[in-house]
């Protein structure tokens, strides 16, 4: 064959060619990334930080592009190898004798293959950097229609590659090439979760008896976003099936809508000014050492296995010393930061965002935060197999966050398309997201009736805070941001009872103390039992503490108070948080008072909310307090404080002595 290629100059061909390919996704991540994350003013501590960063993970950095390039080598290399099974199958042929037959075959088996890999990375992956082209070209949400399309093709491609590596290939290359494709192909499967969960069906150890604590969180649930609330989409359908067996506490609401301070206060029974939780990231010195959790006082008295299982860390760090023997979560720290938003590759979303491709990088591991590739399956994978360890503990408690409807609210397929049509919903996306929380919710309880663990649990599902248009922990006049959904089923128990009396999540662990029969005198409660409202005791309810204490959260200012991303760290030159050598963000404590200072404070019952509100930002000079009659004005537009002097002033009395000179100096 006279001009033929030869297979080195192929062998050139296609290593250039996925370099290349590579070389063009890290920029297109690097310029999304600038773009995204350099608004806003640089100060020199932005640059500082950026060069503290790079050194403090130079070698993980070092390592993770050596991972990535040598990903690109081997599929150059398997695509050179099909090309010249291909080549040789058809060598006998009389049209394919010209050179120029053989670079048309190299460019069809690669624009074949990368279609397919774009194909089904746009259609799985909406919110990836690198297929965001795909919406000019391509309708969203036909997503399904393209995977299946995606599916085909792949099947067409390795199809063919298996029979050419059979029919041609040494067998040492048949093991080498069908060894690395089946390994990265099944792991898409989780044939591990599959194999343990055989192992115990065979070789059951349950000796549970219980009575078991389990509290499921689901992160930024609004109540008014299901259908139990009346909500016009089916966003919930797991948990409605929950709450009309259940316990119901309409009006409960969390002191304060972040997540950790949220979070704390359900586990201790405490308000944030009790506690020492006061904002996110926050350094634990400043948390109150008598603070006793309930995993504390659980496992350290009682005797009970406890447990934590969570798929984001960015905005809850609870710690080993709250009582906690057994925890499953991403990493912590900078890493997660930084290489999680970076990290976004065609060959690594396809066939490494699995728990193969966790091995590798180690971001990925179950992590919510990554939210452009985050498969939620995988987390309930693990969930369900842990509760095979949980059958052989005699009683455990066990808390399970799930973080999906948390902002910025992208999810992968099918999620972002569920409530497509709704045109003007500007909350499609968060609905999308509650339904994969939704989904995960339904699976773990599936699980847990599986298991046995369903009946002998006090199992309390409940959100740390709520979700509004403007974000959560920002604005005490937004009520919506601290109102949240809490469920109880009683141990051995389903009844069904709808609680309208306004409480609070301080209230949640002296419930379930008070249900398991523990005297509640020896605790710093700044919560009560609601167990006489779930007995329908209405001899007692008067007896209830009926207003609840608020404050804001930690909110740098950002349209949407959301919270801690990065966007926010660069846009404040990271001014307000600081990294230990282990990569472990948090806030710097010599900004502890500054944060306390802005803080809006209130207290509220049904009728009445007393709201006392810094007057200047950022260099508080004073204070402002207003009056709302809750029942005409839920928005809290219009202060009526000088029309009801007398409550104005009891409201006040009351604020003032939980928070002292925090308030008026």
């Amino acid at each position: 064959m006279k001009n033929e290629i030869s297979n080195k100059k192929l062998l050139f061909y296609s290593l250039f060619l996925y370099l290349l390919l590579f070389i063009s996704e890290l920029f297109i991540n690097f310029f999304s990334y600038i773009t995204n994350y350099s608004k806003g003013k640089l100060t020199s501590s932005f640059f500082g930080k950026i060069k503290e960063s790079l050194n403090l993970l130079k070698y993980d950095i070092a390592l993770y592009f050596f991972i990535l390039i040598t990903i690109y080598v081997i599929f150059a290399l398997i695509n050179y190898k099909y090309i010249t099974l291909v080549s040789k199958s058809l060598s006998k042929r009389k049209f394919f004798r010209h050179a120029s037959k053989k670079s048309l075959l190299f460019l069809l088996v690669n624009v074949f293959f990368i279609s397919s890999l774009y194909l089904f990375n746009y259609a799985s992956y909406p919110s990836s950097k690198i297929t965001e082209f795909g919406d000019t070209i391509l309708s969203p949400e036909n997503y399904l229609i393209h995977k299946i399309i995606a599916y085909t093709l792949f099947f067409i491609y390795f199809s063919g590659f298996l029979y050419l590596t059979l029919k041609y290939s040494t067998k040492k290359a048949k093991i080498l090439t069908w060894g690395f494709l089946g390994i990265i192909l099944i792991y898409n499967l989780n044939p591990l979760y599959h194999f343990k969960n055989i192992f115990a069906s065979i070789y059951p150890n349950t000796v549970n008896t219980g009575p078991n604590i389990i509290f499921i969180g689901i992160d930024s649930l609004n109540p008014e976003h299901t259908k139990y609330f009346d909500y016009q989409y089916d966003t919930t359908p797991n948990l409605d099936r929950f709450l009309k067996k259940n316990i119901v506490f309409k009006n409960c609401y969390t002191p304060l809508a972040r997540t950790f301070p949220s979070w704390y206060s359900i586990l201790t029974g405490q308000y944030p000014k009790t506690s020492g939780v006061r904002y996110n990231l926050m350094n634990r010195k400043f948390i109150n050492q008598e603070a006793m959790t309930i995993s504390n006082f659980l496992h350290d008295q009682k005797g009970y296995f406890t447990a934590y299982f969570t798929d984001e860390t960015r905005f809850c760090n609870i710690h080993k010393k709250d009582g906690i023997q057994y925890k499953r979560h991403p990493i912590i720290g900078v890493k997660d930061f930084i290489m999680g938003s970076f990290h976004d590759f065609s060959l690594t979303n396809v066939f490494f965002n699995n728990p193969l491709g966790y091995k590798l990088f180690n971001f990925l591991d179950i992590n919510r935060a990554v939210y452009h590739l985050y498969k939620p399956q995988y987390f309930n994978n693990e969930l369900s197999a842990f509760l095979t360890t949980l059958q052989a503990k005699k009683k455990f408690f066990l808390t399970v966050h799930f973080c999906a409807p948390h902002w910025p609210y992208s999810t992968p397929a099918p999620y972002p398309y569920l409530f497509y049509d709704e045109s003007n919903n500007p909350f499609r996306e968060y609905d999308g997201a509650l339904r994969m929380a939704d989904t995960q919710l339904g699976k773990f309880l599936k699980a847990l009736k599986k298991k046995g663990l369903y009946k002998n649990s006090i199992i309390v599902i409940l959100s740390d805070h709520g979700e509004t248009l403007y974000g959560h922990g920002t604005n005490l006049r937004d009520s919506a941001q601290n109102r949240i959904i809490v469920a109880l089923k009683p141990n051995n128990v389903n009844k069904h009872r709808e609680i309208q009396e306004l409480t609070r999540t301080i209230d949640i662990t002296p419930t379930v103390l008070d249900l398991l029969g523990e005297d509640l005198n020896i605790f710093n409660f700044d919560g009560m039992s609601l167990k006489t409202l779930i007995n329908n005791d209405s001899s007692d309810h008067k007896s209830l503490n009926n207003s609840i204490i608020l404050e804001t959260g930690f909110s740098i200012d950002v349209p949407g108070g959301v919270g801690l991303a990065l966007q926010e760290m660069l846009n404040e030159g990271f001014f307000f948080y600081k990294f230990n050598k282990q990569g472990i963000i948090t806030v710097k404590p010599d900004l502890h008072k500054k944060i306390i200072n802005r803080k809006q404070r209130a207290i509220q019952n049904l009728e009445w909310k007393l709201i006392v509100e810094p007057l200047v930002r950022k260099d508080v000079k004073g204070k402002a307090a207003s009056l709302f009659f809750l029942t005409d004005d839920p928005e809290c537009k219009n202060d009526v404080s000088e029309m009801y002097p007398d409550i104005y002033k009891e409201l006040i009395k009351q604020l003032s002595q939980h928070y002292k000179n925090e308030i008026f100096e």
